[in-house]
């Protein structure tokens, strides 16, 4: 069985807001982040985890996991609407869960050779 290029992504991206929540945003929005954005983005690593965990072991599609990733980036749109102090971060969150959730569809898409 192959793993999927972004289930081995997700994992990566994952294991770095996991283990390293401070390099991550420094290097996405060049600011340090405070207690409650550590807390937030090591508990969304722990989400990426358990989501790419779940994809390569159960019989989850592709559209589900790229519809959680939606919903995330929706939340995070809002939140950057809503709290001009966390908008740099929210966008790049929204950003990174964009670009998953159309990974997920592609990746969903070529495996079942363009069926609906």
């Amino acid at each position: 069985m192959s793993i999927p290029a972004v289930e081995i992504a997700r994992f990566a991206w994952g294991t770095c807001e996991l283990l390293m929540p401070d390099a991550l945003l420094h290097r996405l929005v060049g600011a340090a982040p405070d207690r409650r954005a550590r807390l937030a983005v090591r508990v969304l690593g722990a989400r990426d985890l358990v989501q790419a965990f779940l994809m390569l072991r159960t019989p989850i599609s592709g559209r589900a996991s790229g519809g959680v990733d939606l919903l995330h980036a929706g939340s995070m749109v809002v939140l950057a609407t809503v709290d001009r102090r966390r908008r740099t971060t929210a966008l790049a969150s929204a950003a990174v869960a964009f670009a998953f959730a159309a990974a997920e569809f592609a990746a969903e898409e070529l495996s079942c050779g363009g069926r609906p």
